[in-house]
This record gives C-alpha cells, sequence and structure tokens, in this order.
C-alpha cells in the first residue's frame, strides 16, 4: 500500500504540475510575491477538497465515472461535457508543450504541428505499451519530470549566476529573484482574480480525471496522505519554476544588451530582442495583463538567450525540457483517464478509447496552429474552467455518497459565482477570437439540455 500510495501521488502531481505552472503561475510568484503564494493556497485548498471528495465517491462505491453520474446524481449528460472539456485540456497541453520542441531542436516553428501530432502518438504508443503497468509507468514519468524539473532549476539557476555579470542583468535578476519571497509587494484586484482563476485551471479541475482515479484505486489508498504529498510536491515544484523564470530572465535581459551593443548585430534584429525583453519586463511585474495575453511571452526567453549569453543552448535545453516534461505527464494522464471515460460511455475496447481520444486531441492540438483558433482554444479553459468544475463537483450534493453537502454546495457557489464573473469579462473585453473561445465554452454545457432523453433511453 505504501508503494501504491506513492505512485498514486506522482501519477496526480504528474497531472496537476503542467504547463500552467511554468507559462502563468510564474507571473504571479514574482509580481505578487509571498502575498500571491499565500493567496494561491485558497483556490488550492478548494480544488483539493474536491479532488478528495471526487477520488473517495468513486472508490467507496466502486462505480465507474458514468455509473456513478447516471446511476447517483442522475446526470448522464455531464459526463459528456466533462469528456469535452477533458479533449480541449489535451489540445492546449500538447499544442504548448509540443511547441518547446522547437527550441529545444532549433528548428522553425513550422514543425509545430508535426511535434504536436508526435507527442500524442508517443503518448498513446507508451499507454499501449504499458498496458497492466499503466499506472507504474505514469507515476515513472512523473517522477523523471519532478526530478528533472528541480534539477533544472538548480542549473539554470548556477548557470545564470556564473553568466550574468552586467550590473543592470544582475540588479533586474536580484529584483525578480527577491520578489518571489517578498511581502511588501502590492495586490491588485484584477491581478488577484487572474491568479485565482489561474490556479483553478492548473489543478486540472472539470475532466473528470479524480472519478477515474478514485474508480480503480485500492480500497485501503488514503487520499488525505496522497493529496498531502501532493500539495507539499506542488509548492515545491511550483516555487522552482518560478526561480527558473526570474534567474532566465536576468540571463534574458543580458542577452538583450550585447546584441543592442553589438554592432555586427542588425539594428531590426536589436529593436526585436528588444521587443521581446519589454514583454518580458511587463510579465514580472504587471500584474492585471490578462494571462490569456501572457501564456507565449515564455518562449521570448529561449529566443533572447540563443546566440548572446556564454551556455545559452544548455539554459534553452534545460527551460524547454522542463517545460515539454511538464506538458507530457499532463497529457499521458489525459489520454488514459479520457479513454477510460469513452469507454465507458461508448462500450468501446482499450485500444479503440486510446485511439479515438488521441486522434481528437492530435486534431485540436494540431489545429491551433492557426492564430485565432489557438487563442479561441487556449480561451476555453480560463473562460468556463470554473463552470466546468462546479458541474464535475454536482454529483457530490446527493444524499447517496457520505461527505460534507454543505461544504460541497458553498465551493460549487465559488466556483459558479468565479466562473460566470469570468464568463463575463472573457465576453465583454476580448477580441473577436476570444469572444468565440467563450461562447465554444458554453457550447460545452449543451449536452446538459439532452439529460432527460439520456435517463429515459436508459430506462
Amino acid at each position: 500500500m505504501r508503494k501504491v500510495s506513492v505512485l498514486m501521488a506522482f501519477l496526480i502531481t504528474g497531472y496537476v504540475l503542467g504547463i500552467w505552472n511554468f507559462l502563468v503561475m510564474p507571473k504571479y510568484y514574482i509580481t505578487f510575491g509571498l502575498k500571491g503564494f499565500l493567496l494561491s493556497l485558497i483556490p488550492m485548498l478548494i480544488g483539493v477538497f474536491l479532488m478528495y471528495s471526487e477520488a473517495e465517491s468513486t472508490k467507496r462505491t466502486r462505480y465507474l465515472v458514468y455509473e456513478l453520474f447516471f446511476k447517483i446524481a442522475r446526470t448522464p449528460a455531464l459526463i459528456f461535457t466533462l469528456l469535452m472539456f477533458l479533449l480541449i485540456l489535451l489540445g492546449v497541453t500538447t499544442y504548448y508543450s509540443a511547441y518547446s520542441l522547437v527550441f529545444i531542436l532549433g528548428s522553425g516553428q513550422s514543425y509545430t504541428l508535426l511535434f504536436v501530432l508526435a507527442t500524442i502518438l508517443l503518448s498513446a504508443v507508451l499507454l499501449m505499451m504499458a498496458r497492466g503497468k499503466t499506472l507504474e509507468f505514469i507515476a515513472v514519468v512523473s517522477i523523471l519530470f519532478v526530478v528533472f524539473a528541480l534539477l533544472a532549476a538548480f542549473l539554470i539557476r548556477n548557470q545564470a549566476l556564473a553568466t550574468v555579470t552586467s550590473p543592470q542583468a544582475v540588479q533586474y535578476m536580484q529584483h525578480a529573484v527577491s520578489s518571489i519571497t517578498s511581502l511588501d509587494l502590492p495586490l491588485t484586484v484584477r491581478g488577484v482574480f487572474y491568479l485565482t482563476v489561474s490556479t483553478l485551471v492548473s489543478l486540472g479541475l472539470g475532466a473528470g480525471v479524480y472519478y477515474v482515479i478514485g474508480s480503480f484505486s485500492p480500497e485501503d489508498l488514503d487520499f488525505k496522505r496522497v493529496l498531502g504529498a501532493v500539495v507539499v510536491l506542488q509548492i515545491i515544484l511550483s516555487f522552482a519554476a518560478a526561480f527558473t523564470v526570474a534567474y532566465s530572465l536576468g540571463a534574458a535581459y543580458q542577452g538583450f544588451q550585447r546584441a543592442y551593443q553589438n554592432p555586427n548585430i542588425p539594428a531590426e534584429e536589436a529593436m526585436k530582442l528588444f521587443t521581446k525583453f519589454t514583454e518580458l519586463k511587463e510579465y514580472t511585474t504587471n500584474s492585471e495583463k490578462s494571462p490569456i495575453a501572457s501564456i507565449e511571452v515564455f518562449y521570448s526567453i529561449p529566443q533572447i538567450l540563443k546566440g548572446n549569453v556564454a551556455s545559452d543552448r544548455t539554459l534553452i535545453v534545460l527551460l524547454m525540457l522542463s517545460l515539454y516534461l511538464a506538458g507530457m505527464t499532463t497529457i499521458i494522464v489525459l489520454i488514459e483517464m479520457g479513454s477510460q471515460m469513452l469507454a465507458e460511455v461508448m462500450q468501446l475496447g482499450r485500444t479503440s478509447s486510446l485511439g479515438l481520444v488521441s486522434l481528437l486531441g492530435m486534431v485540436i492540438g494540431g489545429s491551433m496552429v492557426v492564430g485565432d483558433i489557438k487563442t479561441m482554444f487556449v480561451v476555453v479553459p480560463f473562460a468556463v474552467g470554473a463552470l466546468v468544475a462546479a458541474a464535475e463537483a454536482y454529483p457530490l450534493l446527493s444524499s447517496e455518497l457520505m461527505g460534507n453537502r454543505g461544504l460541497t454546495a458553498g465551493v460549487i457557489i465559488v466556483l459558479l459565482v468565479t466562473g460566470l464573473a469570468t464568463l463575463y469579462y472573457t465576453i465583454s473585453t476580448g477580441n473577436l477570437a476570444v469572444k468565440i473561445g467563450a461562447f465554444l465554452g458554453l457550447v460545452l454545457f449543451i449536452p446538459v439540455l439532452m439529460n432527460g432523453m439520456l435517463l429515459k433511453s436508459h430506462r
């Protein structure tokens, strides 16, 4: 049981700690300091409560997730909402993970589509090869990611301290690093709102994963201890990601300086580097900029480092490989859990369900090479993620499940209010692609309108 508990802890950690911990969360750890971290614990604790409740509900009843939604919650249509949300998460995660390979391999952005397809194909093949050892396989990949992420943070720190010698760059780097542990940085209402939404999205709620995990977990497994270990690892690795970004930004500043002062570099190239650095500077100082608009700023770091600082190749590979592995652990879990859900709903075999989930993930992730489509899909988890998480938690209100229904109802209300506020703000302030993404998120709830028909067909 100790071995299973450890494997489950790393499985959940690998799923929870994904691309958002690199692309979005460091922004608030740097702009808000320890205040931001302490505030992030509130939505994190809400998420952990739902994780525990959902996993326990299927572990105790021994229902599979679709059975629980149909026989207890009487809402079988919700499983289709969760499946569609899972597929969008899979596509978005795969795209931004695969995009990091462009910088690792030094290839052009035109190869992004190929990397997207290869990443999902590799994940599906590895899962097929794992077969009865799926839990062990996913946990091992997650363990490798945890070790590598901590090692990458340590090595990037050492590389940055040894490389960054410019007084201005050193000052900038020290400011970014010290901000992470500062309690003096001011908070903004909009920034705190973005932090809350980003934290909820980073926990991976709304995809039904925790119900599925509970359905195959041993009866003697203590989820409280498992989730306690997950929270500790989440905190450690989130800080590691924030420090990784902070030290990388110091090296990036020096890279811009050297390029600007080098007469052999064309003025247009120097101005391009200046623009990239300006975006990075805003990332670490402006908490009110939308997280959707900040996602791709992270990829400016390798573009500024390349050819402008010592050991640039090492820094780029370490940083981007950490991001790729963070996404890979989430992708593998999403494909495995999605295939289990799809197998229940459509009565498919493991091979067929894995293949179908992988194919749909390829379609969504591959289509994101088109700019407006990419914006549209990445908006969905931020615009309606809290609403989908509230829908996911609805079965926990059933009297047939043992749990704190009062607290669950309160959490659902908080998620609904947060989700509606996020949806309203997204629709009212975003451009056309953002608005379409928000409305696409609402489309996920259309199956709920057919719930009565599904119940009648089952009877």
